[in-house]
């Protein structure tokens, strides 16, 4: 992808990177809190963070900015992170500790910024589908 020129899914997919590392950082900085169980904690910048949703937040910005490599890979990105982000918000409906390391006591604003997230990856890779099959029948007619 040299010079941002890339296909849709694979800029979206550096942008999400970005968000994912941000917000990583910013909670690994407001909660470096690795326990577990009940001793577990969670504090509150716009959603709730412990080391542990950090570290899943830093390691998502990592796949991301692999995926970002290739146009498939974006693609292939796009569509699981929707997956996972929405798995994650239904989850954090049902249970609160969620694998006992997820601690969501604001469960609210949780999961109305992984259905956004969802939202965002979903939209983006139906767009890129549609340029790519576009872009397809002008080849085929040309």
């Amino acid at each position: 992808m040299p010079g941002g020129n890339g296909a849709l899914a694979q800029r979206a997919s550096i942008w999400l990177g970005v968000f994912f590392l941000v917000f990583g950082i910013i909670g690994l900085i407001i909660n470096p809190d690795f326990r577990t169980g009940p001793e577990l904690t969670s504090k509150q910048f716009v959603i709730d963070w412990n080391g542990w949703h950090a570290v899943s937040a830093i390691s998502l910005a990592a796949i991301a900015f692999v995926a970002a490599a290739r146009p498939l890979w974006a693609l292939v990105f796009l569509a699981g992170n929707a997956i996972g982000n929405v798995a994650e918000s239904v989850w954090a409906l049902i249970d609160r500790t969620p694998l006992g390391l997820l601690y969501f006591p604001n469960v609210a604003t949780d999961v109305v910024l992984h259905f956004a997230v969802a939202g965002v990856s979903l939209v983006t890779f139906f767009a890129q589908l549609a340029r790519d099959r576009a872009a397809a029948l002008r080849t085929t007619s040309a």
